[in-house]
């Protein structure tokens, strides 16, 4: 997965998905309430995880294209 794209539609469903599951802890059944407590923390997990690694990639790759853009020869010589 290097594609940031690939990191940005995860972040974006596991938040759809977080969303969903707090509708989960309205359910009539106690097992279903129950588990729609404890998704919301993972899909909280892989949310944060997502968007932090989605951040951290495209400050990469503007530090590269930053640094591609103010290296010029002349600048070397002198």
């Amino acid at each position: 997965m290097k594609n940031i794209s690939t990191y940005v539609m995860i972040s974006i469903l596991s938040l759809v998905l977080v969303v969903a599951t707090a509708f989960l802890m309205t359910a009539a059944d106690a097992p279903i309430r129950e588990a729609g407590g404890y998704l919301p923390l993972i899909f909280g997990a892989v949310f944060s995880w997502s968007t932090a690694k989605a951040n951290l990639m495209e400050r990469e790759r503007e530090v590269r294209n930053n640094a591609r853009v103010n290296f010029t020869p002349s600048r070397a010589a002198a």
